[in-house]
């Protein structure tokens, strides 16, 4: 059986860990400069362009909104995106979350 690349599993993995950091912070919110930060922390790493990238990606599967604070895009999680971050919902482009 064929693995995933590499840069595809660190993808689905980026998008997993914004959802999760967003589903824990404060307003359900978090501008892209802190989630490049916490995914940096936890050992997947991630360019600004990388995490501006995700967070459209999530916007557009409709698991986050986005907004702009003078140039930085920030994130609101949706209740699709807390179904996802949590497993209760799976969706294509994210990695599942462990049990």
């Amino acid at each position: 059986m064929r693995g995933w690349p590499l840069e595809a599993v660190e993808t689905e993995m980026r998008r997993l860990k914004v959802l999760r950091y967003l589903a824990d912070a404060t307003g359900y919110e978090a501008a892209a400069s802190v989630l490049r930060l916490h995914c940096a922390r936890i050992g997947v790493p991630t360019t600004p362009d990388q995490v501006t990238a995700a967070m459209a990606w999530l916007a557009e599967m409709e698991l986050v909104t986005l907004r702009h604070y003078e140039a930085e895009p920030i994130a609101k999680l949706t209740t699709f995106g807390r179904d996802v971050a949590e497993g209760i919902r799976t969706l294509p482009g994210v990695l599942r979350p462990d049990p």
